[in-house]
């Protein structure tokens, strides 16, 4: 198998990664859904797990507020928009009684790096809970994967963070390099968004 295949697998498979979502260990429920516990404490779920857990029963991408960022500047995400820059990040947003929102940074140059969140706001526009998960293929090839679950005064009440390895899938210790990852998404709520303004419209 060629080098040039062998990496547009791994990506592939990092992709897969990123895109299921770690839930917190000990969120408590004020709606529908339990949250899944797993291995070490932290479960992994689907968008749609994620939103029951959220109180969002309906999470079809057709349902959902799309938001596009290009060269910093944020505009409503259409059904034919399509980047090809680098630095686009990519948001949606779920209402029904709660939000839920998922934010994807795109790939990097050279599919490097890629940054989504997760995040769950209670009907008062207050966040609950968070799933932050960074993918560093260059020079640690793993995924930092980062839960964190808020009080009610918007403290954090509990949070819980690991890396894991994009080759054998086991947890790893934290890389030299992580110092230099950006830090989680920090949004204590949902007016803090960058994009909120074209929520409101």
């Amino acid at each position: 198998m060629s080098r040039k295949r062998t990496g547009f697998i791994v990506v592939l498979m990092a992709i897969a990664v990123m895109c299921s979502a770690q839930m917190p260990p000990s969120h408590q429920q004020t709606g529908e859904g339990d949250v899944m516990q797993g291995a070490q404490g932290m479960g992994t779920s689907s968008r749609t797990e994620f939103g029951a857990s959220c109180g969002i029963a309906d999470t079809s991408m057709q349902s959902a507020m799309g938001f596009m960022r290009e060269g910093g500047e944020w505009s409503v995400l259409s059904v034919d928009s399509h980047s090809g820059r680098t630095d686009s990040t990519v948001a949606r947003v779920w209402r029904e009684q709660n939000w839920m929102v998922d934010i994807h940074d795109a790939l990097g140059q050279g599919m490097r790096t890629m940054h989504t969140g997760q995040m769950c706001f209670n009907p008062q526009g207050h966040i609950t809970y968070m799933i932050d998960r960074f993918m560093e293929m260059a020079d640690c090839g793993c995924v930092r994967f980062t839960s964190m679950t808020y009080g009610t005064d918007g403290r954090v009440t509990r949070r819980e963070q690991r890396f894991v390895s994009m080759t054998t899938g086991a947890e790893i210790a934290a890389p030299e390099i992580a110092q230099d990852f950006p830090l989680v998404w920090d949004f204590r709520t949902i007016e803090q968004l960058p994009f909120f303004p074209l929520i409101k419209q």
